[in-house]
């Protein structure tokens, strides 16, 4: 029976790395025949390494107030976990993510932060779903802030009723959240008095919710909205100092909508490290700036190899701790 488990998890392993690795050889496959790549590595190799170094240490900051903020989203009834573990398992995650699709790194927090710690591992996957429902919110809200300064192209234009969409569907939950979790998680109770059958995956739903729990805790929002300002601030201003690095425009609206149209790209993955998707969402969103694609491909993989350094730097030895 468990070799058979084993064998259909590595057969859907299988399935889902052979279409990551389609996907980024088309990817690649479309940069070669319309981007110039002589001309990006010309403005790699005038990149002015003072903004270099100065976005490395904003991205410095915006992982470690990502782990910090991480934190304080586990449930109020758990010890918090330690800051190092949280600050290893993250970058450990974001490499997992990297190297294979579909948000492996998550998946992975949750076994690092839940069972290893012998704490639940569904409290955590909702610590982890808290967490992408703050930035879904940012996230939305920064692009309908930003969009005025730029005429759209019409793929992103015809997108812009599902953002608002999505952006005001996470607000709208985490108003629920904060309001009707005390009466939702009493009304999941009853349902399992009232219906035994319902024992298990009501506790499963409950645990669920108790990974949010903090997003409605009095004592904790005001630091979680303060990491997460931090989060955002040093993303962004990482993204305006690299634009800077590769003497390219670097306004902040620019930097915004780069920002927001890479992460939002990349927030469901199936290539891995992003090889070639990554590449492709930073030559689109500089477009919309007007940006030529030479040097919108020169942002991309220089961004790609800044944002790589932490999690391949950090992410490795911390495994290495937990599996030597």
């Amino acid at each position: 029976m468990r070799s058979a488990v084993l064998l259909q998890t590595n057969a859907r392993r299988g399935v889902g790395l052979t279409i990551g690795l389609v996907i980024t050889g088309i990817a690649l496959g479309m940069l070669a025949r319309t981007v110039d790549w002589r001309l990006a590595l010309q403005y790699i190799r005038k990149v002015e390494w003072g903004w270099l170094s100065l976005a490395m240490a904003a991205l410095l900051v915006n992982n470690a107030a990502k782990a910090s903020r991480w934190r304080l989203l586990f449930p109020v009834d758990q010890e918090l976990p330690p800051r190092k573990d949280a600050f290893g398992s993250l970058m450990a995650g974001q490499l997992l993510n990297f190297l294979f699709p579909f948000r492996s790194g998550d998946i992975s927090r949750i076994y690092f932060m839940g069972r290893y710690r012998g704490k639940s591992s569904t409290a955590t996957a909702g610590t982890i779903g808290a967490e992408k429902l703050l930035d879904l919110v940012i996230m939305g809200g920064l692009f309908i802030l930003v969009i005025p300064y730029f005429v759209l192209p019409d793929w992103l234009e015809s997108s812009k009723p599902s953002i608002w969409m999505v952006s005001l569907a996470a607000l709208s939950v985490w108003i629920g959240v904060m309001v009707a979790l005390p009466f939702s998680q009493g009304a999941v109770k009853k349902m399992a008095a009232r219906w035994p059958i319902l024992v298990w995956p009501v506790s499963v739903t409950l645990r669920l919710m108790d990974g949010f729990s903090a997003l409605r805790h009095r004592q904790r929002l005001g630091p979680l909205l303060g990491w997460t300002a931090l989060v955002w601030i040093g993303s962004v201003g990482a993204t305006w100092l690299l634009l800077q690095s590769l003497s390219l425009p670097a306004t902040l609206p620019l930097a915004i909508l780069a920002n927001v149209i890479v992460q939002g790209g990349l927030s469901v993955p199936v290539a891995p490290a992003g090889i070639g998707v990554f590449e492709w969402l930073a030559i689109l969103a500089l477009a919309i700036g007007g940006v030529p694609t030479g040097q919108g491909l020169a942002y991309g993989l220089v961004t790609h190899a800044a944002v790589l350094f932490y999690p391949v730097l950090i992410g490795i030895p911390w495994l290495l701790t937990r599996f030597r």
